[in-house]
């Protein structure tokens, strides 16, 4: 059987079982340009302390909602970590090109509970500044940072599993939507569970997996196109005896290819186009510890769990 594992960064070490050979962004794919791809979320866990940083992907899929993986939320099995504080964590949206500090940065406009930014007078006066001086205008959107609120997994949810690996994030702030650069992706519906996605269809990946061995992840989102394969088959790749549950796993991507998921880009949504708009289809869980390059990534099938989303959004707004 080949060891599979969680694709998260924590701090620029991998955590990757008994393995740390991986060291490339999204695998062979392609930098993601302004206002592409506009749902695409990196969040952040920092550490209180030690200021560690642990990245993870996400989707939005309501202004005050991400969707991402339960795994991203855990430390060495441990659940009571600070993963599971939402104060520590952070999303960062509008720009593919993200920050990897511990600390607000320029290009970033923190939205809190009370305001959007096109709301808030300070903001406007800075940009009538800024217009003023003739101050040139950025090559990269503006990050609008927002924090956590609460950090939802789903109840089932092990560590030790495969299964179940969704949770939510809900924020303190509201995404901006109206903004070219921000918007969301829908939710599956319409269909039987197992045909979201269909087989062999084509689906579009974006995350911010790691640049060098044991780094940190890349600063700039990657998009790749990766299709989606039958379960059988999948589990004949990974020689995995048991097979996927296919009620709630499959994989997409494809085998010995060069092309596939890597570390930080746990989280992080694959996304099918149905009549023009962009479905969440998968949240990222696993890939292949030692060759991930070689194999196609395994993904948490969200249609499985539309029902626990919208009810939770409903009960928590």
């Amino acid at each position: 059987m080949h060891p599979v594992v969680a694709v998260l960064v924590l701090g620029t070490i991998l955590v990757l079982g008994e393995s740390s050979q991986i060291g490339k962004r999204i695998i062979n794919g392609y930098d993601v340009q302004e206002n592409q791809y506009p749902w695409a979320v990196s969040i952040k866990g920092i550490h209180p302390i030690t200021r560690t940083i642990t990245f993870c992907g996400s989707t939005i899929i309501a202004d005050r909602w991400l969707l991402t993986a339960a795994h991203c939320f855990w430390t060495s099995m441990k659940r009571k970590s600070h993963l599971m504080n939402p104060k520590n964590w952070h999303a960062q949206a509008g720009s593919p090109k993200i920050e990897l500090g511990d600390r607000h940065t320029d290009r970033e406009e923190v939205i809190e509970a009370s305001a959007q930014p096109s709301e808030t007078f300070f903001n406007f006066l800075q940009k009538l500044f800024e217009y003023l001086r003739g101050k040139p205008k950025p090559q990269e959107n503006t990050i609008y940072h927002l924090h956590a609120e609460k950090i939802i997994l789903h109840p089932k949810y092990r560590p030790d599993e495969l299964e179940n690996d969704i949770a939510l994030i809900k924020l303190k702030g509201t995404l901006p939507l109206m903004k070219r650069s921000v918007s969301l992706a829908k939710l599956p519906s319409g269909w039987r569970t197992s045909d979201w996605p269909p087989v062999s269809s084509t689906c579009t990946f974006v995350g911010w997996g790691c640049q060098i061995n044991n780094g940190p992840p890349s600063s700039r989102a990657q998009v790749i196109a990766l299709k989606v394969l039958p379960n059988p088959v999948c589990s004949q790749i990974y020689n995995h005896g048991a097979g996927l549950n296919a009620e709630h796993e499959f994989c997409a991507g494809y085998y010995k290819s060069k092309v596939g998921i890597c570390a930080g880009d746990s989280g992080s949504g694959l996304i099918y186009l149905y009549k023009r708009q962009p479905v969440v289809v998968g949240v990222a869980s696993a890939t292949h510890a030692e060759r991930p390059q070689s194999f196609p990534g395994l993904f948490t099938r969200v249609a499985s769990f539309t029902d626990w989303i919208e009810d939770t959004i409903n009960k928590e707004s």
